[in-house]
C-alpha cells in the first residue's frame, strides 16, 4: 500500500497522518510528565505542557487543512487533550500544592463536564466537536470556537503558572467553564431530543 500522505481521508478512516501526530504528542509529552516525576524537576513538566499545547494545534491543522479529519482521530484527540492535562497538573500540584482548589475546579470543568460536552459530537452524525456550528450556533461560539477552545485550555492554566498570587481568579474563571458547559450540554439535549424525533420519522 502506497503512503499518501497529503491525501484527504475519508471520515470513518482508521489511520491518518494527523492520528499518527496525536499519538506522538501523547507519548513525547508523557515522557517528559514522567521525567518531571520521577527527577522531581518542573521544568520537566513545563515542557511536556508546551509539547502538548504545540502537538494539539498541528494534529488539528494537518487534519483541516489536508482534509484528513476523522471520528477516531477527534475521539482521539479529546481523550488525549485530557490524558496530557492530567499529568501535567498531578505534577503541578506536588511542586506546588497550594494551587489546589483552582487546579481542582479547573479539572472537573476539562476532565468531565467539557469531556463529557466534547463527546457529544457523535450523537449529531459530526466529523469533530469544531462543526457543531451545524447543530448550534452558540454551544460553538461558547465552546468550540478558536477564542473559546483557548479560553478552555490554556487561561486558567497561565494564571496559576504565572500569576499564582491570583488563585481565586483562576477558580472563579474555573467555576464559569463549568456553569458555561453545563449550560451548553443543557441546550444540545434539549436539541438532541428534537434531532431523535426528526430521525424516526424519517
Amino acid at each position: 500500500m502506497k503512503w499518501q500522505p497529503f491525501k484527504p481521508k475519508d471520515p470513518g478512516c482508521f489511520y491518518s497522518e494527523p492520528n499518527l501526530l496525536t499519538l506522538i504528542r501523547l507519548i513525547l509529552s508523557l515522557t517528559f510528565f514522567i521525567l518531571a516525576t520521577t527527577r522531581g524537576n518542573p521544568t520537566y513538566n513545563f515542557i511536556g505542557l508546551a509539547i502538548h499545547w504545540l502537538g494539539d494545534v498541528l494534529d488539528g491543522f494537518y487534519a483541516r487543512k489536508l482534509k484528513q479529519e476523522t471520528i477516531l482521530g477527534a475521539e482521539i484527540d479529546i481523550i488525549a487533550d485530557r490524558i496530557e492535562t492530567l499529568f501535567f497538573y498531578i505534577n503541578f500540584l506536588f511542586f506546588r500544592p497550594a494551587l489546589f482548589l483552582p487546579v481542582a475546579i479547573y479539572l472537573i470543568n476539562f476532565a468531565f463536564v467539557d469531556f463529557y460536552l466534547s463527546y457529544q459530537f457523535l450523537k449529531f452524525d459530526l466529523i469533530s466537536p469544531i462543526y457543531f456550528y451545524k447543530v448550534s450556533r452558540p454551544v460553538y461560539i461558547l465552546n468550540f470556537s478558536s477564542l473559546a477552545r483557548f479560553s478552555n485550555s490554556t487561561v486558567v492554566t497561565l494564571l496559576l503558572i504565572f500569576l499564582p498570587q491570583f488563585q481565586i481568579i483562576a477558580s472563579v474563571f474555573a467555576c464559569g467553564l463549568i456553569a458555561l458547559k453545563s449550560f451548553s450540554i443543557h441546550l444540545l439535549y434539549k436539541i438532541g431530543l428534537t434531532y431523535k424525533k426528526q430521525v424516526s420519522t424519517v
